[in-house]
């Protein structure tokens, strides 16, 4: 069953907890969802038919979602946000993140270079990392 902390694992909003995806999103799925849709996903629909008010008072504006957890990070002449759980810089949008993947897949260098952004749990901002979505997914089937 999906909770506001669910990440969705497919579509548009990818690596994003519930309650991070628009209003309008959630609504549009909520109304165009199809029950014969082999791949409609029935646990969002469910989610949204249970929280339908409080995603209506999200988007007019009436609940925000949860602050952002962060620390500051003084490297150099420049002060950055970082996640105090993890330590990694903090961006504030999937979008600032892969904007700052590709301008280091340009730069000539030899260590490893982030692949992908994911949505932080403890911060709710987002990090980059080098292991792929199915490196994360086999070291997370082991752990349980």
């Amino acid at each position: 069953m999906y909770t506001d902390e669910t990440i969705l694992t497919s579509g548009k909003y990818k690596f994003i907890k519930l309650c991070r995806v628009p209003a309008d999103y959630l609504l549009g799925f909520h109304k165009q969802y199809n029950p014969n849709n082999k791949k409609a996903d029935k646990e969002l629909f469910e989610y949204i038919e249970n929280n339908v008010e409080k995603i209506k008072a999200r988007q007019e504006g009436k609940i925000i979602s949860p602050p952002l957890e962060m620390a500051y990070k003084i490297t150099g002449r420049f002060v950055q946000l970082v996640c105090k759980d993890s330590n990694k810089i903090f961006f504030s949008s999937e979008k600032d993140a892969k904007h700052e993947i590709r301008r280091i897949q340009n730069l000539e260098q030899e260590n490893k270079k982030p692949v992908r952004a994911y949505e932080c749990e403890k911060c709710g901002g987002w990090h980059l990392t080098s292991i792929s979505f199915e490196q994360w997914e086999k070291t997370k089937e082991k752990k349980i």
